[in-house]
């Protein structure tokens, strides 16, 4: 291993370290039912919430979307929308999550967004996971686990490059990895001996006396082969149940995610990311080599392999999927859309209350309805949902405290 290779790694690991890697409750948790958790999926760019859950009984979606609109139920064909309740349908490709929806497993809000939103992806993402329509430095799960006691940092984990806003502002960072099947300090047996030897005798010593950060470090340094190999036996769980995951990056990290929920029960909250949602061009309709199609697809069989993996542990966790914004009610020249206003979230699992959620009822897609003349208007507050799965799923009793500025109340997807 060279030099330069061994430096890279041990640095990532350390920087893992001060991002909060866990203590011990990591590498010594057992399999034992945990409790509730929380699985947050943020669709990085904005997707079209109008193509994903396509108001098919809204005659003016046809006229604002010559092109991209998904072809209504009744078309029969393998491009038309998978019917819901008569008005809203799937997009073709989400027949996986459909028959979640069926099964009751589903609640679908298709008007989410805030008051005077931006159109910003940055300003955007931040006030969605800051949840304060300023913006801020503290996101709102940072905020909830600041209310709970003990080493708040093994209860969240986010599957990604980077810890995100949501949980930024901990004292101590929680951890944040891409892929727990890659957290090797070197690729041979005998150069991870190597370093291990290193490590155990770099962190063997007393932490000197008066260095403010030093037990810290200590503690993480000592700590730190145990939980790589806690985090890695994780990774490498089989899914269990037939569960059949996409062979993708997000597929991989949805298979992890369940292994984390089975394997460490102290476990709250996970985040993870799906980017690719900015179709300005070449978004697609119906068709199955469609950009958007292969998106959905990917995203609707991967969690519906989530949940199956799962088994018993299902009706413990709710996963909610959230975006910035929506998309244009009109398609552009370049065959995609703009930055909007209102989109489709979702909240996923055996507790939600499933079915279709629309606050003050469907905004509608007249120009005058339109907010700006342009993009959907929103029914329901962001915050509205973070209020009832604060509640429900995370047992929050200080909502004040953690979605500062709100009073608004909540809607009942989950139960």
């Amino acid at each position: 291993m060279n030099r330069r290779k061994f430096l890279g790694q041990a640095l990532s690991l350390a920087g893992a370290g001060a991002m909060g890697l866990p203590s011990a409750g990591w590498a010594t948790s057992t399999a034992s039912p945990g409790g509730r958790v929380l699985v947050i999926v943020f669709m990085r760019g904005g997707w079209d919430g109008l193509n994903v859950v396509v108001p098919h009984g809204d005659d003016t979606y046809y006229s604002l979307r010559p092109t991209l609109a998904i072809r209504p139920p009744s078309d029969g064909s393998a491009t038309s929308a998978l019917d819901l309740d008569g008005f809203f349908g799937f997009h073709p490709s989400m027949s996986a999550l459909r028959d979640m929806y069926q099964s009751g497993q589903v609640a679908v809000m298709p008007a989410v967004q805030y008051a005077d939103a931006s159109t910003s992806h940055f300003t955007g993402q931040d006030i969605i996971e800051t949840a304060v329509t300023t913006a801020g430095s503290t996101g709102w799960l940072a905020r909830h686990l600041m209310q709970l006691s003990g080493d708040v940092t093994s209860k969240a984990l986010s599957l990604s490059d980077q810890v995100p806003l949501s949980l930024a502002g901990l004292p101590r960072p929680v951890s944040a990895f891409p892929d727990l099947g890659s957290l090797y300090l070197a690729s041979s047996q005998s150069d991870r001996t190597m370093l291990a030897n290193v490590i155990n005798q770099s962190y063997g010593a007393t932490p000197p006396a008066g260095h403010p950060y030093a037990a810290a470090l200590n503690g993480i340094g000592t700590s730190l082969l145990g939980e790589l190999t806690s985090l890695q036996a994780v990774g490498q769980m089989t899914p269990e149940n037939g569960a059949a995951y996409p062979n993708t990056n997000f597929g991989r990290q949805m298979r992890q995610a369940a292994a984390l929920v089975k394997g460490k029960t102290e476990l709250q909250l996970i985040t993870l990311n799906l980017g690719g949602w900015d179709t300005h061009s070449g978004q697609g309709g119906g068709q199955a080599d469609g950009r958007m199609s292969q998106l959905l697809a990917g995203f609707s069989n991967s969690v519906n392999a989530f949940f199956t993996d799962l088994g018993g542990d299902a009706s413990r966790v709710t996963l909610l999927a959230m975006s910035e914004f929506g998309r244009t009610a009109a398609e552009n020249g370049s065959g995609g859309t703009d930055h909007g206003n209102a989109s489709t979230w979702m909240a996923i699992g055996p507790t939600v209350n499933g079915g279709i959620h629309l606050g003050n009822g469907w905004p509608g897609l007249q120009p005058s309805q339109l907010r700006d003349g342009r993009a959907l208007a929103h029914t329901i507050d962001f915050r509205a949902i973070y209020a009832n799965v604060l509640t429900r799923c995370l047992g929050a009793t200080n909502l004040s405290a953690v979605l500062p500025g709100y009073g608004g109340g909540m809607v009942d997807v989950v139960v």
